[in-house]
């Protein structure tokens, strides 16, 4: 059985090579995953972009992806419970389990984590767009033989988004206003509706966007510069990372509301009106990345019937990961999806 594989390399800026890996056997506790779907997210998309995510630069080849779904094709000595040809999530993130945030039960804000295509190690750690590739066993995860990969590959994301909704305190019953139509904010749509949320706005610059956003179950979408977006919400999320969006967050949750940032701000400092936060009573609160309960649990709602398919804007072969990779980067699409299938 051939251990080669078919990788997606970033390089540098702009500079995205399909390339050929050895991967090794597994080791005695992990399993061997014939990857067969990936979705390009955002952090990939700025390593392709700008060589870079944040301050965390590509110094040397990297194999992008962490969100990705497969098929068991080996395992190691001391796992059990899986059978070949199991199709299989795979959770990306390892945190240590021995610095004091993992001790406070935060594995998603471990001091050193490790997480799959992430240049914030050196050497950097390889991701998961890989036609071949090796996970510890208790990251993998079983896939319902009810759910379809195109649907199950938003497992990640949507982890995201779970994670996000518990940082708020919940939001069911709640008026929700979701700033940021891009694909987070569209999941955030989706999973306040099934939580129970009372009303859902959406707002973005973009329309067509917004109109993603109603598919999945807004209550109504505001295009920001021309409609009105309203006050008094119960929880606001911003998922847009813009300094005027975050800012704006501020005016437009209740006096003792919740104001979520889920986006990551563009370039850091972010002027707020905190005041607002002080004689409001207003929690902010930052949402960063999930731990993996709640990657089971964005699988029990994909599997329960969240359907995100209209998320999806295409779906390319693996040796066609260059175009992928234009499309996805060109602000025009919302998800893009690999497919690792019979790339050898």
């Amino acid at each position: 059985m051939s251990n080669q594989a078919k990788a997606v390399v970033i390089h540098g800026a702009g500079d995205v090579r399909v390339e050929d890996r050895t991967v090794a056997s597994p080791s005695a506790e992990e399993v061997q995953v014939d990857v067969t779907l990936g979705g390009i997210c955002g952090s990939d998309i700025s390593y392709y972009s700008k060589g870079a995510v944040g301050r965390f630069t590509v110094t040397a080849p990297m194999v992008l992806g962490h969100e990705v779904i497969g098929t068991v094709r080996d395992v190691g000595s001391r796992v059990g419970g899986f059978e070949d040809g199991q199709r299989i999530a795979v959770d990306p993130s390892s945190p240590c389990l021995t610095c004091d945030r993992c001790r406070e039960q935060r594995f998603n804000i471990c001091l050193s984590p490790i997480f799959l295509g992430s240049a914030s190690t050196q050497p950097h750690t390889d991701g998961g767009f890989s036609s071949l590739l090796l996970s510890k066993a208790k990251n993998v995860v079983p896939l319902d033989s009810g759910l379809a990969d195109e649907l199950a590959v938003f497992a990640e994301p949507l982890s995201v988004c779970v994670h996000a909704v518990e940082r708020a305190g919940g939001v069911s019953g709640a008026r929700v206003l979701v700033a940021g139509a891009g694909p987070i904010g569209c999941m955030l749509v989706a999973l306040s509706v099934a939580s129970g949320a009372a009303e859902v706005v959406v707002a973005d610059v973009a329309a067509d966007r917004l109109e993603i956003g109603r598919r999945l179950g807004a209550s109504s979408v505001r295009l920001v510069g021309n409609d009105d977006l309203g006050a008094g919400y119960d929880v606001v999320f911003d998922a847009s990372g813009a300094a005027t969006a975050i800012a704006d967050g501020l005016e437009r949750v209740r006096r003792g509301g919740t104001l979520c940032l889920v986006g990551l701000p563009h370039g850091g400092s972010v002027p707020m009106p905190i005041h607002l936060s002080v004689t409001g009573e207003v929690t902010v609160v930052g949402s960063f990345r999930f731990n993996h309960h709640e990657f089971r649990r964005s699988l029990e709602l994909l599997t329960g019937g969240l359907n995100l398919s209209p998320l999806i804007s295409n779906r390319y072969h693996v040796h066609d990961a260059g175009a992928a990779f234009v499309e996805a980067s060109s602000g025009d699409a919302m998800k893009v999806q690999l497919d690792f299938s019979q790339s050898s």
